[in-house]
């Protein structure tokens, strides 16, 4: 079963975001990679191939169906990251984007992503130049 929630910081954008262009539709799209894009309900056109995957303080969230698989029976998290997103976002602005990510379902086995960062890049090979 795939859930979906959110991170303390994306439900404080939402609901700035909602206090200044009220009614919110956010939709993610894997055209180029995962991209998250969060427009006034009445500027996004949503088309047969969204599905809607559940809401966040009443703001829904919509999946492409190209995408239901890579998410299915994952927990999805809505969070927020510094930096520019797409540029017509709503959040864009703010020098923020929206992110997804996923946790994978809890019977399978899950990688700290932290320890495999914090153990640093892995020792080069000896370099073999062929070219002289």
């Amino acid at each position: 079963m795939t859930t979906l929630t959110a991170t303390k910081a994306a439900r404080e954008l939402i609901a700035q975001l909602k206090g200044e262009h009220g009614p919110l539709t956010i939709h993610v799209s894997g055209s180029y990679g995962v991209t998250v894009i969060c427009l006034k309900t009445d500027e996004l056109n949503l088309g047969a191939r969204d599905v809607l995957m559940g809401t966040i303080d009443e703001v829904p969230l919509f999946l492409m169906t190209s995408e239901i698989e890579y998410w299915r029976g994952s927990t999805l998290i809505l969070d927020v990251a510094h930096g520019l997103g797409p540029g017509f976002s709503l959040e864009g602005p703010r020098g923020v984007h929206f992110t997804l990510r996923k946790r994978a379902n809890p019977s399978k086995r899950i990688w700290d992503a932290n320890a495999i960062l914090a153990a640093g890049a892995p020792p080069s090979l000896p370099f073999k130049d062929t070219d002289r």
